[in-house]
């Protein structure tokens, strides 16, 4: 999330007169992310959410992802719901940019994470999975060969000052990635994203809803726990060194599993599979610090970050991850 757009009086004018939102008191912007201009509507009695898309590729398949969002609020899994306009449209467009409001989810994210914490997201990411394999649209997968090896060229002297391995760690861990296709992994429409500041916790550390499912596509389904792997379950030692927290890992794959059988064949891939979304996060990251956001209104993060993870799992001495689920 982000705020790239500015909102007009007549741009606010015209949001609470096509969706009939009344008693209207103000809008907050939310400094947080790059990918879309998001904005609490607050009123009297309650919030929205305004989001204003972008991104092309999230604009480009903005039905996808509000029937993604509509088909699991209709099976119970809390996630932002598009509410329609009075013109039963939930998309309408604001500087020509395609823009929805959204139900409002009470909660906050969670900066130390427990086990606890890691337990419900494992418990809730397999319910969602188990939903998003009966939906029955598909889209592109964005991160695919042609974007790996897009970066990997374009910054081949950046990465090989950070690292000189770097660019052979990459070549390697696409051809055993681009390997797992005979395995036959299960698949349905993953969340793709699942950060920390992803999920929302009430008082009593119940979840009260996922967030932010435009990096959804129809991949891996051990994809997103190595995505919760990878930014939940790190911790820095006292040599300023990220290690994995494998209690955190362990207590994760056996809440998912409790719901969705985990196979061998997937637990079999996770290494490959942290590496791969390790690169992801890592190259998006470098690509935000290139583009110079407005630090006023963008908040990027550090790419180094995913750099040293990268290099924890591919070291040959943490290839054996302890994991105990069953």
């Amino acid at each position: 999330m982000a705020y790239v757009t500015n909102l007009s009086k007549k741009n606010i004018d015209y949001i609470l007169l096509n969706y009939n939102i009344l008693n209207y008191v103000n809008y907050t912007p939310i400094y947080d992310g790059i990918q879309n201009s998001n904005y609490i509507i607050n009123t009297v009695n309650k919030k929205y959410i305004l989001t204003i898309f972008e991104d092309s590729y999230v604009s480009s398949n903005i039905n996808f992802f509000l029937n993604l969002l509509s088909f699991c609020n209709k099976n119970n899994f809390i996630c932002p719901m598009p509410i329609l306009d009075k013109y039963n449209n939930t998309v309408n467009y604001i500087n020509k940019k395609p823009s929805c409001i959204f139900s409002f989810i009470e909660g906050e994210s969670r900066k130390e994470t427990s086990q606890h914490n890691i337990k419900n997201v494992g418990t809730h990411l397999a319910k969602l999975h188990i939903i998003t394999n009966k939906f029955n649209e598909k889209i592109k997968v964005r991160f695919d060969i042609n974007f790996y090896n897009h970066i990997i060229k374009k910054k081949k002297v950046f990465f090989s000052k950070l690292d000189i391995d770097l660019n052979d760690i990459f070549n390697d861990t696409l051809i055993s990635y681009n390997s797992l296709y005979e395995k036959g992994l299960p698949k349905a429409i993953i969340h793709g994203d699942l950060f920390p500041d992803n999920v929302l916790f009430n008082n009593d550390n119940k979840i009260t809803g996922f967030l932010d499912f435009y990096f959804s596509d129809y991949n891996y389904m051990i994809s997103d726990l190595a995505i919760v792997i990878i930014s939940w379950c790190f911790y820095i030692n006292q040599d300023n060194t990220y290690v994995l927290n494998f209690n955190k890992v362990n207590v994760l794959l056996k809440s998912y599993n409790s719901i969705r059988k985990i196979t061998n064949e997937e637990i079999s891939a996770l290494n490959i599979i942290c590496k791969l979304y390790c690169m992801r996060f890592m190259f998006t990251r470098v690509i935000a610090k290139d583009c110079n956001y407005d630090k006023k209104r963008i908040f990027t993060k550090n790419p180094h970050e995913y750099i040293d993870k990268l290099l924890y799992f591919n070291d040959t001495n943490n290839l054996r991850m302890n994991i105990n689920y069953a």
